[in-house]
């Protein structure tokens, strides 16, 4: 028997029409609505058999075996993890990093060098002028997390592909590497060959050689930035698991995050096409929004911006605002929370968290730049995309009170913000 006709079995055509005809209505739910449903409820489910067998916490005793930190780094990690989960959403890096960063320059110990670089070592800021002398000596809790802010945003200018969310370990140890190394050097190099990320990692990486502008060329011998990272982020998940009776930890939620968007990418969103309208309002008033231009009709028209980036149901739930942010645009949603974000345009996609903290994809081309505000996940990595291409899928990550998407579009020809309700079909 094949798969369809085992499926003809469970389901003849007559039930079929029975569930969407008569059922589903009364429901006051849509197929769509059902189905998407059903794959929500299914995927959690797997994932808290999974979780219930233990992977999790056998993870953490592997960690606490093979990256055993200190007795007195545990502690102060224990103490500053809430201090550091705080920095890293607010910068959007991992919630261990500004941790492991005063781990890796001193030891996490709350003593300023004679060098004037501070317990995060940050020598190009002071060498540069950037940031005064940080005082030698002891220094307040108050001048610490200070501090780990400092380092944190270092860290997210040197890899701003990074998230709080992000698990990858590759993604990790490039960042570490770009952080002490330089960008160039992390985009010519394997991370793997760093000491400062990987020493100690395994029986191939013991004793590495390290260079450093102070330091000179040494042997290292303190635990590298990636093992680091796990033996930390293995403590604090069993710490707060231990503390509030809970058994999710943060990779578990953003696979599962991860693996509905995918899903609901690949085998619900595609249903709908890419014509879908969107309705505005029959008198618009402009007149407070001044950074709005007019754009250019001249140039390349298969450059130009031409499809609503979100093509399911989509709703305006706000016209255009924001040029006191320099980002004027509307906000639009969709009845589906998890809707596909397409590109309007061809163009260079980038993604990253401004500095409001509202996560973004950016896509530019000779002609026009578009951005589209507070995805929960991307879809696509820096490089080349197309027109109707899926590239995220809508959130309400950064300054935003439900799931939706701030679209903006900036006219390089003629070097202005345009309204956006000009451009959709």
């Amino acid at each position: 028997m094949s798969l369809s006709d085992f499926s003809q079995l469970l389901f003849p055509n007559w039930l079929q029409d029975w569930i969407r005809y008569e059922l589903l209505p009364k429901l006051g739910l849509t197929p769509h609505q059902f189905a998407s449903g059903l794959l929500s409820g299914f995927i959690d489910t797997i994932l808290f058999v999974f979780m219930a067998l233990g992977l999790l916490s056998g993870g953490r005793t592997y960690m606490a075996q093979q990256y055993t930190l200190p007795e007195h780094i545990q502690a102060t990690t224990l103490q500053w993890a809430a201090t550091a989960d705080k920095i890293a959403r607010d910068v959007d890096i991992p919630r261990e990093v500004p941790l492991v960063l005063w781990f890796k320059e001193s030891g996490m110990e709350a003593v300023n060098p004679d060098l004037c670089t501070g317990i995060i070592g940050a020598y190009d800021l002071v060498r540069s002028g950037e940031r005064p002398c940080f005082e030698p000596g002891p220094i307040t809790k108050i001048e610490v997390a200070e501090q780990l802010r400092i380092g944190a945003e270092e860290f997210k200018k040197r890899c701003a592909d990074i998230t709080y969310y992000t698990i990858d370990a590759e993604i990790i140890k490039r960042c570490y590497f770009a952080y002490n190394a330089g960008v160039g050097a992390s985009q010519r190099y394997d991370a793997d060959t760093s000491a400062y990320v990987m020493n100690n990692y395994s029986a191939d990486h013991r004793n590495m050689i390290y260079s450093d502008i102070v330091l000179g060329t040494v042997q290292m011998e303190q635990t590298g930035a990636w093992p680091t990272h796990l033996a930390m982020q293995s403590l604090i998940t069993g710490a707060l698991d231990e503390a509030n009776g809970e058994i999710f930890s943060i990779a578990f939620l953003d696979m599962s995050t991860r693996l509905y968007d995918w899903l609901n990418y690949r085998f619900i969103n595609n249903i709908y096409d890419n014509d879908a309208q969107m309705g505005f309002p029959t008198t618009r008033t402009l007149n407070n929004e001044k950074c709005i231009g007019a754009p250019h009709f001249l140039g390349d028209p298969d450059l130009r911006p031409a499809l609503n980036p979100i093509f399911e149901m989509p709703l305006l739930t706000q016209d255009v605002h924001g040029c006191q942010y320099a980002l004027p645009g509307i906000d639009i949603s969709s009845d589906n929370r998890s809707a596909v974000i397409q590109a309007p345009m061809q163009g260079h996609v980038t993604t990253y968290t401004d500095q409001w903290y509202n996560t973004t994809i950016r896509i530019e081309n000779e002609e026009w730049v578009v951005l589209m505000l507070h995805p929960r996940s991307y879809l696509v990595s820096d490089g080349e995309v197309e027109r109707g291409q899926a590239v995220g899928i809508m959130g309400a990550i950064g300054n935003a009170t439900g799931p939706h998407v701030h679209y903006t579009i900036y006219d390089k020809v003629n070097e202005t913000f345009v309204d956006p309700a000009r451009f959709l079909p």
